[in-house]
């Protein structure tokens, strides 16, 4: 298996950091490099006729986005700066979307050879009301994956 780009989906969590270690591991023992990806949720809107991506009066759906794209795109910034060492290239990326999708879209747009991510360990009803973008990304994604699993200690 020739590995050269590992996608690596950051929600900013500790879970998520423990997947980044596991991505340089492997970055550097395949020369490859990392694409960071962050995704900004997709702010739903609501309107009479049900959801559509039109702002509520008073509040401005587009500029709140582009707000929570800056904020993430400074963290990270900060996270690649600070944790992935000089001698491994790094892309960092911010995306506005569903994350599971825009995870394998990327991945897919990309020529990404793996998907190095995190699992917060959610079970149950958190899980159920959540679920799992680790496992929709497993799902829906045909690039092999790598899941960095959490210890009971770790989980959110």
């Amino acid at each position: 298996m020739n590995i050269s780009a590992i996608l690596w989906p950051s929600d900013g969590s500790e879970p998520s950091y423990k997947a980044l270690d596991a991505a340089i591991d492997l970055a550097r023992k395949f020369k490859a490099r990392i694409y960071a990806l962050q995704v900004v949720h997709q702010v739903p809107t609501i309107t009479g006729a049900g959801f559509a991506p039109v702002a509520i009066q008073g509040f401005d759906v587009p500029l709140y986005e582009q707000e929570l794209m800056k904020t993430a795109e400074k963290e990270l910034h900060q996270t690649v700066t600070e944790k992935v060492p000089d001698e491994i290239e790094v892309t960092a990326r911010v995306k506005v979307g569903i994350p599971a999708e825009t995870i394998t879209d990327f991945a897919r747009e990309n020529n990404i050879s793996m998907i190095v991510m995190a699992t917060h360990g959610r079970t149950g009803i958190s899980h159920f009301m959540l679920g799992s973008v680790a496992e929709k990304t497993i799902r829906q994604s045909s690039i092999p994956t790598l899941i960095i699993p959490v210890s009971e200690e770790e989980q959110d």
